[in-house]
């Protein structure tokens, strides 16, 4: 998967602009369509240039042959007044063909059909390459086994060559991962050395790497303990590569190359909540032991209509307040709500203290909202439901928001309650985490401070308080994120149910000033 978005990125990238067309799986597949539609004026183009082409190559020969007869009879001609007028008739029109053969209007205004502000744009390949070192960095995954397509016992990818690699160690450049520099520039260099592709700029390399060596502080003779290879000292060209060899201190190209820093990522994450984040995410499952509170049981909410159809509940934590509710929404209600928010899709956005940005660190994925009334029945039924599970109202609730997550895909570590003050509503109560397709061996939903990992199963929903009922000050348990995607197509919806409408034992217009306990 990552090989062909490389190559697809890389070919269409000669545009400006663009979205983050990697954030989406869904994206991606209009991406296609976009392709096939710069196929489609390229081959008008061509077939008007070769008109072109042909159309003055026979005006050429044409003058040609004008020319030579004239040739003839030019100092006669020019003596009558007749003759004179011809002459200047026909060269005005030959003069005037040529410029309007030669001007390709026609070609150009066919190229301007091209929609810039769809194309893949250099920032979206520099946020593409940030995705893939996400994924490497939070799954610890060595670069030689990213570049092979693999991680543990997986398949995630068709295996990187020495292109590809090389924009890895380009980009890590750009975005000063000066370790990232180094960890892909040994691939990169493993590589090219088979067969030295022209793609792979040996000088830039050896300069990111050089750089990188000098910023980091690192002996990679001490680091890797490998010899340099040998080249003749009498070839320039030689002793190039193996001044490039030095500085990445590679001892066997046919080995398996070492991986700098992959293990030691860690080391630079300074909050110990993300790291434990990071931890929760490559371990793919919960570290908590089972409680007396941890049980599964059918819940009937009192509802005459569950007596017959019980939710699937599922205790997870009693503090903070969560359950997983199993099959509560269903394959054909699932189909709807991707398909209307297939067509109109936009960046995920990312709110803090007030503020909203697109930061693709923080959030990386494919959005859209939806009011009721875009599917009154739909969503009514869903309200219905969430009141009945949650035993609180939808009335002042927000919108339903579907997620689509691609390469990368991730919400990092984050509350769904707001910390910068009450809004119109109050604070979000409670969140309902709709779960609408299967990603099994990653993309999870982690509660680090909890040490629980939910994994995403299609028709389940996992509910939470955000805030302590005794007073409305946010949980701090409710910290969580989402891992990033490797491999499939995640998609999720959320519904944050708001304080005001709700019987609540405190006044929420009290809390001017938000706590987390």
């Amino acid at each position: 998967m990552f090989r062909h978005i490389i190559l697809f990125f890389v070919f269409t990238c000669t545009f400006t602009n663009g979205i983050n067309w990697h954030s989406s799986q869904i994206i991606l597949r209009h991406l296609y369509d976009l392709q096939d539609e710069q196929f489609a004026v390229i081959k008008e183009y061509l077939v008007l240039e070769t008109k072109r082409i042909h159309d003055l190559e026979r005006l050429m020969t044409s003058m040609l042959d004008w020319y030579i007869n004239y040739s003839y009879v030019k100092h006669t001609l020019i003596l009558s007044p007749v003759g004179s007028s011809k002459l200047m008739s026909r060269v005005h029109k030959n003069l005037s063909g040529l410029r309007k053969l030669m001007n390709n209007y026609n070609s150009v205004k066919v190229i301007n059909q091209f929609d810039e502000h769809k194309a893949v744009s250099e920032f979206n390949m520099q946020s593409a390459y940030r995705s893939l070192r996400r994924i490497q960095k939070v799954y610890a995954i060595p670069a030689s086994d990213m570049a092979a397509g693999r991680y543990k016992d997986r398949t995630i990818g068709d295996p990187m060559d020495a292109c590809e690699c090389y924009h890895m160690s380009k980009y890590s450049f750009e975005e000063y991962d000066t370790y990232g520099v180094i960890d892909w520039a040994v691939q990169a260099y493993n590589k090219w050395f088979i067969d030295r592709p022209k793609c792979v700029d040996i000088d830039k390399l050896h300069y990111y790497t050089r750089s990188a060596s000098m910023t980091t502080g690192f002996s990679f003779e001490t680091v890797l303990g490998f010899s340099n290879l040998n080249h003749s000292e009498n070839n320039e060209l030689s002793a190039h590569f193996s001044l490039m060899a030095n500085a990445l201190n590679i001892r066997d190209i046919s080995a398996q190359s070492a991986d700098i820093m992959y293990d030691k990522y860690d080391d630079f994450e300074k909050s110990d909540l993300f790291r434990h984040f990071r931890y929760l995410c490559r371990k793919g499952k919960s570290v908590r032991p089972l409680t007396y509170d941890s049980k599964c049981h059918y819940q009937t909410k009192n509802s005459p209509y569950r007596m017959i159809m019980p939710f699937k509940e599922e205790d997870i934590s009693s503090n903070p307040n969560i359950k997983l509710y199993h099959d509560i929404i269903y394959d054909e209600e699932i189909k709807t709500i991707t398909d209307m928010a297939s067509k109109d899709l936009s960046d995920a956005a990312y709110y803090f203290n007030g503020k909203i940005t697109l930061l693709d660190d923080k959030r990386l994925g494919q959005l859209k909202w939806f009011s009721e009334n875009a599917n009154p029945i739909l969503f009514g039924k869903l309200n219905e439901r969430i009141e009945c599970i949650t035993e609180y109202s939808t009335k002042t609730a927000e919108g339903y928001q579907t997620v689509n997550y691609g390469l990368g895909g991730h919400f990092s570590v984050h509350m769904d309650a707001f910390t910068d003050g009450p809004k119109l509503n109050g604070n979000r109560l409670v969140t309902i985490l709709f779960y609408m397709s299967d990603v099994p061996d990653d993309g999870y939903t982690v509660f680090p401070k909890l040490n629980y990992v939910a994994n995403c199963r299609k028709g389940t929903a996992l509910v939470w308080l955000n805030l302590h009922l005794n007073n409305g000050s946010v949980h701090s348990g409710t910290f969580h994120g989402g891992c990033p995607v490797i491999k499939g197509n995640k998609w999720i919806m959320t519904k944050g149910l708001y304080e005001e409408g709700q019987h609540l034992t405190y006044n929420w217009r009290d809390n001017k000033i938000i706590n987390i306990v």
